[in-house]
């Protein structure tokens, strides 16, 4: 029975499968997450949050693999502490010198250590910063190392502040840069886009397992190209439509009624079954 659950490492989308409205796990995710791991299962994440942010939700349960954090920009093996940065700012100081500088616009950088860095606080910035357990640090963007920065975030506190018009006007076309809104009022700024392919080989080089024994558990958009990327895939009944085509297994239950407890235990199951 381990044998069959551990040839399979399982890439949850830890932000929306796994947490509950408090932003914590539920117990009923602790539960059958320690009894997968109980019966050999190993799991890794991909979130949105730093890597202090899900080491706070994750608290006692352990990732046998590198957890894609920043959004995919970044691999971070809790086990040893490495991280295998995919992107930068380098040679893009002048970015930091341009962001919006606007009431009610946020502003805030994920470096590659791991911390995050508020240039300017916002109400939606503050909220965002409460609900998802991220360790901040205030800063200038003079101190800056654009070497070191994986993304930039702003946050909009009302939908009437024109968030990407504004941010293009600031930035114009003195550095290129790629921007994708996460939330209704955030938008993320990349110099490149992080491709799903890209992602999936980096875990799978620091694991050291084969791209054919990842199982991706989404829920939510930025883990499309994960879900292409890989022969086994399963989404939560609720999502979005183009993931829900895209992956091999859509499950019976929508995110928040337990679509990765609803797969992991299966897993678990099957592998008793077949003992």
């Amino acid at each position: 029975m381990n044998d069959s659950l551990a040839s399979t490492l399982v890439l949850c989308d830890l932000d929306n499968l796994l947490l509950g409205e408090d932003g914590n796990l539920t117990q009923v995710v602790r539960d059958v997450l320690q009894l997968f791991s109980n019966r050999g299962g190993r799991l890794t994440v991909f979130s949105q949050r730093s890597p202090r942010a899900v080491r706070s939700i994750l608290g006692s349960v352990r990732l046998a693999a590198p957890a894609l954090v920043c959004g995919g920009t970044m691999a971070y093996h809790y086990a040893d502490g490495n991280r295998v940065p995919l992107c930068s700012f380098a040679q893009q100081q002048e970015l930091f010198n341009c962001l919006p500088d606007t009431p009610g616009v946020g502003v805030a950088v994920q470096m590659q250590d791991g911390t995050t860095r508020v240039l300017r606080m916002s109400n939606a910035l503050e909220r965002h910063l409460r609900q998802e357990w991220t360790p901040y640090l205030l800063a200038n963007a003079a101190d800056i190392h654009p070497e070191q920065v994986l993304r930039v975030l702003l946050y909009q506190d009302s939908k009437s502040v024109p968030l990407i018009s504004l941010a293009e006007k600031a930035i114009g076309d003195r550095v290129a840069l790629l921007g994708e809104r996460i939330a209704p009022d955030t938008l993320v700024l990349t110099p490149k886009r992080i491709s799903g392919r890209e992602m999936l080989d980096t875990v799978c080089t620091m694991a050291q397992v084969g791209a054919e024994q990842v199982l991706v558990l989404a829920g939510s958009q930025p883990m499309l190209e994960l879900v292409q990327a890989v022969e086994h895939s399963a989404v939560a009944a609720d999502a979005p439509a183009e993931l829900r085509l895209a992956a091999r297994q859509i499950t019976l239950t929508d995110a928040a009624g337990g679509a990765a407890v609803e797969v992991l235990y299966r897993m678990v199951r099957a592998a008793e079954k077949s003992v």
